[in-house]
């Protein structure tokens, strides 16, 4: 018998917003700043179908679920998997959410690539699903930022293929969205940074840009740390500069801005959960890697990942909660070891909430960085969060001062 479900303002968990799925660690890329190791992504190994139904069937058979979920093919490159792999995968994931929760509850996708893959066969599989299949394309802009850190195996560039794919879909009619990896030379040329992404503003949905600190942070070292945040203040100003000066409307949306102001000015009752506690909750995200296991809190927590934390916890695996193939969720929820890593990141947002002025402006992501650099995750300000939060909410809330002045 399915187990009753929790209302959400019950819920000491969950629900579970986002399953994970990494069909296959391998890539056929080999960018400079990834985190998975060398041997992960030359890993060819791919989940089981059988898995995928395994997971789908304890998931909505528990009480860890609500209305809706999304499914997302992410960590290693999904398409060097099939187009068949994944309409199978779907069409199994649909008849189980059928079976076990009727028809009005919600299972969208998406699946996050490099694009160099997407060929008229991808084009037919996203357009056969007529909008409940996303796809999210990784690509740093014009060719000389994009080619300087994300090549293939050979050292070859890739550029080239990722631009053919966008085109490909854009010639389908296919919206998507975009994520920017910001490097050393993105950071000095915002300008050519975003106008590339203007030849593509008709169908990108989305577009998002993360900063990736081991170019910039390799120490906590006070000069290094503000010299990096005076040349993102300056990126982003520039950003915002040419956004407000654009009377065409070329340039596509962009995620980092419309998130930091729905945080200032949406109805705190209508807006999504973007606070540090919310954003890594238990069970909001489930990630199952290929063989199985399954961690949460929030995307990417493989043991691949934290390879450097494997015995954080005492057991080798990191921060792994369970197998689907050999324990339930329930299990899962219930264990120690979930407990204990919840009590971790707690104690991690309580030390931020006491004594950092912008806890209510952050989304976390911040608990394991501290501790890599702390060794305690009762620790506050980090150099990553001095740039991503502090500095970020600096120059926005200065921008919207000056604009209001004006």
């Amino acid at each position: 018998m399915r187990l009753e479900r929790i209302p959400p303002h019950d819920m000491a968990l969950g629900p579970v917003e986002m399953v994970v799925l990494q069909g296959t660690a391998f890539c056929n890329l080999n960018c400079s700043y990834c985190y998975l190791s060398e041997s992960s992504r030359r890993n060819k190994a791919s989940m089981p179908i059988a898995t995928i139904e395994a997971t789908f069937q304890k998931l909505l058979s528990s009480r860890y679920v609500d209305k809706r979920c999304r499914v997302s093919w992410h960590s290693g490159e999904p398409m060097v998997l099939k187009p068949s792999y994944y309409r199978e995968a779907i069409n199994s994931i649909l008849d189980i959410k059928t079976s076990r929760c009727g028809t009005d509850f919600v299972v969208d996708f998406d699946i996050q690539t490099n694009g160099t893959l997407i060929d008229q066969e991808w084009c037919d599989l996203i357009n056969e699903r007529d909008g409940d299949l996303l796809i999210g394309v990784s690509c740093d802009g014009p060719a000389p930022l994009h080619d300087r850190h994300r090549r293939n195996w050979a050292d070859k560039p890739t550029h080239e293929l990722t631009h053919a794919g966008m085109q490909r879909l854009c010639d389908n009619g296919i919206m998507f969205d975009v994520t920017a990896v910001v490097s050393p030379e993105s950071l000095a040329q915002p300008l050519e940074f975003l106008e590339y992404f203007a030849r593509f503003k008709d169908y990108i949905r989305e577009f998002h840009f993360n900063l990736h600190d081991e170019f910039f942070i390799e120490s906590a070292s006070d000069g290094r740390v503000e010299a990096y945040a005076k040349r993102y203040d300056r990126f982003l100003r520039t950003l915002l500069d040419a956004i407000g000066k654009d009377k065409g409307n070329r340039f596509p949306t962009i995620r980092n801005f419309s998130a930091f102001y729905n945080r200032l000015f949406v109805d705190e009752h209508e807006r999504p959960g973007y606070d540090a506690r919310s954003m890594s909750k238990p069970f909001k995200t489930l990630s199952i890697e290929a063989n199985g296991d399954v961690t949460t809190f929030y995307a990417g927590l493989t043991v691949d990942e934290c390879r450097d934390l494997q015995d954080l916890y005492g057991d080798g695996k990191g921060l792994v909660i369970g197998n689907i193939l050999d324990e339930s969720l329930e299990e899962m929820a219930c264990s120690p070891k979930l407990a204990r890593i919840a009590a971790s990141f707690e104690e991690s947002h309580r030390a931020c909430e006491a004594g950092c002025d912008y806890f209510d402006l952050c989304s976390g992501g911040y608990n394991l960085i501290k501790y890599r650099r702390f060794s305690t995750f009762d620790a506050t300000q980090t150099p990553e969060c001095y740039v991503h939060v502090q500095t970020f909410a600096d120059t926005l809330l200065s921008e919207l001062n000056s604009n209001v002045r004006a």
